[in-house]
């Protein structure tokens, strides 16, 4: 396997770990608003959406916890996209998320259709499956701290670019929204499943973020676009039994991997090649 062959599965293994995890990833598009977005008619004043939003924070910051069906899409040099599906917790960071309908992991060779990845204790770990276990040493989760991408690694610096500022807290992101001063109110929430109103606003560092509130109260969906460093990502996510149990485990720490340690094992397969 070539040096470059290598470090796309690498990047593969790592990148939706990442995304979706550790460093979190929500929608973006460096700050501009969605097509179509100014067309729509505000019918609340601005006092009114900031007090819909900001009751819609309390409610979240107050459930910890939540079911989600995340989708999230990557552009640039090393774009993707992968889904998201089971339960997220906040204050502690928590997930327990089955990944589906990957281009990353469609990169790499012998990987499963569908996998799984938690994160507990500050790191994010991945099942890579049992042909990949089998360059690990029997080992199946590979690991990524949160704070893996300030170690200065070209292809993590690269592979992070753009994603640190995104925030995966949704009551945090409400609470950001809430004290911004373009949020504003888009009108009715339209979807099959949804009804409520939906909400907009900027953020500091390009990031777009829209939220549709139901009529309970609780946000039903969160998108949000940040582009930065190049690539553009963003997260369009589902949300439903707030309060749904979100008690996690990390893996045996002998059963679990760096991703430094998967680069060491590429660069000596790619000696002896």
């Amino acid at each position: 396997m070539g040096s470059s062959a290598g470090k796309r599965v690498a990047f593969a293994l790592a990148a939706v770990v990442v995304v979706a995890g550790v460093s979190g990833c929500e929608d973006g598009d460096g700050g501009t608003k969605p097509a179509g977005a100014s067309a729509e008619p505000t019918t609340q004043s601005r006092e009114e959406a900031v007090k819909a939003v900001r009751a819609a924070y309390t409610k979240t910051a107050r459930a910890k916890s939540a079911k989600v069906e995340m989708r999230v899409v990557v552009s640039g040099d090393q774009g993707g996209s992968s889904t998201f599906t089971g339960v997220q917790g906040w204050s502690p960071s928590v997930a327990d998320l089955k990944v589906t309908d990957s281009t990353y992991l469609e990169g790499i060779p012998g990987a499963p259709v569908e996998t799984r990845m938690l994160t507990a204790g500050g790191a994010t770990y991945m099942d890579v499956g049992s042909e990949q276990a089998a360059q690990t040493g029997g080992k199946r989760w590979m690991k990524v701290e949160a704070e893996g991408a300030a170690g200065g690694d070209e292809l993590l610096t690269q592979l992070t670019a753009g994603l640190s500022s995104v925030n995966q807290d949704p009551a945090q992101e409400l609470g950001l929204l809430a004290g911004s001063s373009t949020v504003k109110h888009l009108g009715p929430a339209k979807g099959a499943d949804v009804t409520g109103q939906r909400y907009e606003g900027e953020l500091s560092g390009g990031k777009h973020v829209e939220v549709w509130i139901g009529k309970d109260g609780y946000p039903v969906r969160m998108i949000v676009e940040t582009t930065a460093g190049g690539s553009s990502t963003k997260l369009t996510t589902n949300y439903r039994d707030y309060g749904a149990k979100a008690a996690v485990q990390a893996p045996p720490a002998d059963e679990t991997f760096g991703f430094m340690e998967l680069l060491k094992r590429i660069g000596q397969g790619l000696g002896r090649g």
